[in-house]
């Protein structure tokens, strides 16, 4: 089924690049939106702690040319983003029913459920042109106001045109679907015909680094501070992934043979920025380091991910547990410090 105006089914949405079951529904009377473009406020739109487990990967960019700037002046953007991709750590996270829900009361005025959900890298374009936002849900909030969902599983979206939902009412759940290469909601907000930045407004200045007046209810805004860098996942395997497997939640192993081939630590983060460096480290059982390796300057941002891929043992490899540690510093008012750390351990027998 497939009811999405026109308009919003060509949504600008890629990926340039938790865990909570979906919430009863509860069903209250549905009054028209705020007229005033400052009465407007946001609820989180999916079920998820922010910054514990799901991360915000892009924002709206504000930048009007062809240069990509959040509104932080920031990189977690890219050039012509229209909303604001709330982020999986990997596709192993799909299998939480992870809700999406109404971040503000409304009537629902278009919905696609029949798209199929896809790996990583696997989105047809010539397929699903028109439909890049995949299965989503489209509300109308009155004023002007509207907001989007897009990326949702196929056939969990479980609400219909001409619905009226209450504030945080499941619509559906988090998938794979349309033009993304990572597991995501995709959160659209239109004033009107304009895309608005729900950290800014309706009502904020053009460009990056203005002050404006943020949608979010007030008790989300610690929640949702802007965190330019993150760490999304990291594992130990015996072998070397790629970073789709990385992204479909492959190589996490809790436990390797002694036999194995190699112990491989790696750690995907994003928000890497120039100037920053790097140290990955794994120890042994018995304390010694393994291997400590220290990563470059970075020349430009994207998403990163490291490996460490152990050399072949001479023998089997020491029973016990194994830990990687990896570290990002970054210079902060002059000063190298810890801006991210992360660790990971696998038992060996």
């Amino acid at each position: 089924m497939s009811s999405f105006p026109a308009a919003f089914a060509a949504r600008n949405s890629r990926a340039a690049l938790p865990g909570l079951g979906l919430v009863v529904v509860s069903f209250l009377t549905w009054q028209p939106g705020p007229a005033a473009a400052s009465d407007f406020q946001l609820s989180l739109p999916l079920a998820c702690k922010i910054g514990a487990v799901c991360s915000i990967q892009n924002y709206v960019d504000r930048d009007p040319g062809p240069e990509a700037r959040d509104y932080t002046c920031g990189r977690l953007v890219y050039d012509g983003h229209k909303g604001t991709d709330f982020r999986l750590p990997d596709m192993g996270w799909l299998t939480r029913d992870i809700a999406v829900l109404a971040a503000a009361p409304g009537e629902v005025i278009g919905t696609r459920n029949d798209a199929p959900d896809h790996a990583p890298t696997a989105y047809q374009s010539d397929r699903d042109k028109g439909r890049e936002c995949g299965n989503g849900v489209l509300i109308d909030h009155g004023g002007g106001w509207r907001t989007q969902y897009c990326h949702m599983r196929q056939g969990s979206v479980r609400v219909r045109k001409g619905d009226r939902v209450s504030r945080q009412q499941p619509l559906g759940i988090i998938g794979l679907s349309g033009k993304t290469e990572f597991p995501h909601l995709h959160l659209g907000v239109t004033h009107g015909d304009s895309v608005v930045d729900p950290f800014l407004g309706a009502e904020a200045k053009p460009g990056c680094g203005v002050t404006g007046r943020p949608l979010w209810a007030p008790d989300l805004l610690a929640d949702l501070a802007y965190r330019p860098s993150g760490i999304l996942a990291a594992g130990f395997t015996d072998r070397v992934p790629t970073r789709n497997q990385v992204v479909a939640g492959q190589h996490r192993h809790d436990q390797l043979d002694r036999k194995a081939p190699n112990l491989v630590f790696w750690v995907m983060i994003f928000g890497r920025l120039p100037g920053d460096e790097e140290i990955l480290q794994v120890t042994a059982p018995d304390g010694t380091v393994l291997v400590r390796k220290q990563g470059p300057p970075a020349k430009a941002h994207k998403v990163r991910w490291f490996t460490y891929g152990g050399k072949r043992a001479r023998g089997p490899w020491a029973p016990g547990i194994y830990q990687g540690e990896y570290q990002l510093f970054r210079i902060t008012a002059g000063r190298r410090q810890v801006a991210l750390t992360s660790t990971a351990k696998v038992r060996v027998e």
